[in-house]
């Protein structure tokens, strides 16, 4: 079975076929000898692949040489080599085609009839091949053709009009650290090979302590989400920036709703008091501005607070403007 794609073709269109393309897929990824090895443990996933009946004439020329998963299997282990890119891309392309006139079918009804097709979606493909080919021993010493089908993939989903999930996106990033390509990680998120979302962005803070520079790739990130500001500056108080939190927070316009208590505490934390005094006259300028005055009310419970102030720069500078 030589011809891959037309192998796909007609396992899209057999019922209860799925297991046996994502099979089909995991072959297709695979280095031949650990393809020929593997081939059997992945038939018996792979069931009923001939039920129904064939239905096209090109698939119908297929039968005379399939008769059962393992079959399908074992003849494509032993009779290929890890397919290209290129074979690897049209075989995206061709499950890609059939999942984006499934997702179109249910909101236009002019979209191809394709009822009779296997639809393999992202989670599918997440699943049963491309996390397994990412973690495979035999492949990911090749880790730039582990980052290149991926990115394949995400590219055949772009051109179909079908929304990327963030985890694809994780499996390149989580890749490119295990490799140690901190520069090539770098240069995707800052020309925005891979789309913002916050779980990306959380993802990237957590691999400050490996890469420092992924804090701020986060940050920047973060900011690009138009919804994410009260997670921005959850991981601006985290690193205690607090000063850079605060000129956030006014640059969006949300001043008036901040917690004087959540800001309070984490500069009293610091143990900087320069620092806390910066913060405590920010949110005494705020209550001057509301409510005319500069004493916090009872419902912010900022009295542990005042007192400090007090203690460390004494009574007459409460309520006095910043010193210059």
């Amino acid at each position: 079975m030589h011809n891959k794609l037309q192998l796909i073709h007609f396992l899209l269109q057999r019922r209860d076929s799925k297991m046996t393309i994502l099979s089909v897929c995991r072959l297709v990824l695979t280095p031949t000898q650990a393809a020929v090895s593997n081939s059997a443990t992945m038939a018996t996933d792979s069931q009923q692949v001939m039920q129904g009946p064939v239905p096209c004439l090109e698939a119908q020329k297929l039968t005379s040489e399939i008769t059962s998963p393992t079959s399908v299997l074992s003849s494509l282990a032993l009779g290929t080599q890890q397919c290209t890119l290129r074979d690897i891309a049209n075989i995206f392309d061709k499950l890609n085609y059939v999942y984006k006139s499934y997702l179109d079918s249910k909101n236009t009804p002019q979209a191809p009839d394709l009822n009779n097709y296997v639809v393999v979606d992202q989670s599918d493909l997440y699943t049963h091949v491309l996390s397994l080919f990412v973690d495979d021993e035999e492949i990911t010493h090749n880790y730039k053709f582990v980052v290149s089908v991926v990115m394949e993939y995400i590219r055949s989903l772009n051109q179909h009009h079908i929304q990327v999930q963030h985890y694809l996106y994780e499996l390149i990033i989580n890749t490119l650290v295990r490799n140690g390509c901190f520069y090539q990680l770098h240069q995707m998120m800052q020309y925005h090979v891979l789309s913002d979302s916050k779980p990306l962005a959380c993802l990237l803070l957590s691999l400050e302590s490996v890469y420092p520079p992924a804090h701020q790739l986060a940050l920047d990130m973060l900011k690009r989400v138009t919804t994410a500001n009260e997670e921005i500056i959850e991981v601006l108080l985290s690193t205690n920036q607090l000063l850079p939190a605060l000129r956030f927070v006014r640059s969006v316009g949300q001043v008036d709703q901040l917690s004087a208590r959540k800001f309070l505490e984490a500069a009293m934390n610091t143990k900087d008091d320069m620092l806390f005094y910066t913060v405590f006259k920010f949110f005494e300028q705020r209550n001057l501005r509301l409510r005319g005055k500069p004493d916090f009310p009872k419902g912010e419970h900022c009295e542990s607070f005042a007192r400090h102030f007090e203690s460390v720069f004494g009574a007459d500078a409460l309520g006095q403007p910043p010193s210059a």
